[in-house]
């Protein structure tokens, strides 16, 4: 019974292996089914748009906040009581350079004038006064001088009488006693002169302190009558008529309106074009920022404009928050406004909701116009791919470039021509390609293609790949 069992165990698997081979054998095998030959694929049918040659010039854009030029702080420079206040001193009233604002009492300033115009006349008398005895001094030496010479002779003459013994010896001493007697008053005379000359200086320069302190007196008289220093519009107003004013207190604060400045901030990328753009146009100095701008103020659907130029940095250096660069557009004339309908056209009148000027806190937008020195070139935005990649069609071939964008603008993007590869007049592809490879055969669309027909081809398309 054992020797059946392993006897079994060996043969029945190899009748089993028989039996299934002889069955294949018998099934047979079927020919392989026939093969579809691949057609060459056709051109892809794909829509294009030309590039397009940029002339003039990349426009830098950011955000900007109008700010005053300048704010003037009007105080009193001397003390009173405000004898008047115009009516057009109030916050918010637009004021013209030259208007009376604040008037201080002057009385007591024009009685300081008074009292220094009489000192300065007393002085000038008492200069007449001593010139007077500086004359009658003259003539007084003049006399004394013709004396002494008088009494001179009258010795010498004495001299030669007392040898004769003619005259006693006690005549000759007394000739000789007046003609000192002479010499002296000359000597006396003279230095009366000397005293007379001091106090005249001395005079004079009483008269001169005189004459200093009546004009700081009469400067003090027109500093009682305040008026505006330029054309502005009243920020603050600090005081009222009939109150007491000590000599430096504010009074009111005038903010520039005759220019205006945009206060904005420039990635350093801008900036670099903008020093790039003044040396292609030879335009001086490279650190200097004076390129032409455009300040546009939007309300509604409507965009009001003002021609600025962008003059300086603010600062010494770049913010350390954003990074860029703070920077000013001066706008020479505030009410030089123009209108803009909502696609960009002029109006040749402004509406009655437009801002007659630039007032502080507007939000605007500052464009920069700057010329290139590399030549521009541009495309819609819809050309260049999510993964930065754009499709030329040359020769009937696809060819994939990534291009660095110089700047988006408008819907568009601009490129420089050399460094891009991108040259005036290539078609780009804008339409989708399921598996875009380079040197793939494409054709320009009918204009009358429809889309669907389109999607077809791209299924067609992604079937034979």
């Amino acid at each position: 019974m054992s020797f059946m069992r392993t006897l079994l165990g060996w043969i029945a698997p190899v009748v089993i292996l028989a039996a299934g081979i002889a069955a294949f054998m018998f099934m047979g095998s079927q020919p392989p089914p026939p093969r579809k030959e691949q057609q060459p694929a056709a051109a892809l049918p794909v829509r294009t748009v030309a590039v397009d040659d940029v002339a003039e010039g990349l426009t830098i854009v950011s955000d900007g906040v109008v700010v005053p030029l300048r704010e003037v702080t009007l105080a009193a420079e001397v003390a009173g009581r405000v004898a008047r206040k115009s009516p057009d001193c109030n916050e918010g009233q637009v004021v013209a350079k030259g208007t009376v604002l604040l008037e201080i009492d002057p009385r007591d300033y024009q009685l300081d004038v008074e009292r220094l115009e009489r000192e300065v006349n007393q002085a000038g008398l008492a200069i007449e006064e001593i010139d007077a005895e500086v004359e009658q001094n003259v003539e007084m030496i003049g006399l004394a001088r013709r004396q002494v010479e008088l009494a001179r002779r009258e010795v010498a003459r004495l001299e030669g009488l007392k040898a004769d013994r003619i005259v006693t010896e006690s005549e000759h001493d007394r000739a000789i006693r007046e003609e000192l007697m002479a010499a002296n008053a000359v000597t006396t005379l003279q230095g009366q002169r000397r005293v007379l000359a001091k106090r005249r200086s001395k005079l004079e320069e009483a008269k001169s302190l005189a004459a200093t302190m009546l004009d700081k007196a009469r400067l003090d008289l027109s500093r009682t009558t305040i008026t505006a220093p330029m054309d502005g519009l009243f920020v603050e107003d600090k005081v009222e008529e009939g109150s007491f004013v000590a000599k430096g207190v504010p009074l009111v604060i005038i903010e520039d309106t005759s220019v205006a400045e945009v206060r904005t901030s420039l990635e350093m990328d801008d900036v670099a074009r903008i020093w790039g753009g003044r040396k292609a146009g030879a335009a001086g100095d490279r650190e200097a920022l004076d390129a032409p701008a455009t300040v546009t103020f939007r309300i509604g659907d409507s965009a009001f404009e003002w021609p600025g130029v962008l003059s300086r940095q603010q600062g010494r250096g770049l913010d350390e928050k954003t990074r860029t660069l703070p920077c000013r557009v001066i706008v020479a004339d505030p009410l030089a406004v123009r209108a803009l309908d909502r696609y960009g056209a002029a109006i040749p009148e402004l509406p009655a909701s437009a801002p007659r000027s630039l007032m502080r806190g507007m939000f605007v937008q500052v464009h920069v116009h700057v010329d290139s020195p590399e030549p521009l070139v541009s495309i819609p935005e819809e050309a260049q791919r999510p993964n930065g990649e754009v499709w030329l069609m040359r020769d009937g071939r696809l060819e994939i470039v990534r291009p660095r964008p110089v700047q988006a603008v408008d819907g568009r993007l601009l490129f420089e021509s050399a460094a891009s590869g991108l040259l005036p007049g290539d078609r780009v592809v804008v339409s989708q390609i399921a598996v875009p490879r380079e040197g793939m055969a494409v054709a320009e669309s009918g204009a009358a293609a429809e889309e669907p027909a389109v999607r077809s081809a791209l299924r067609d398309r992604e079937d034979a790949t």
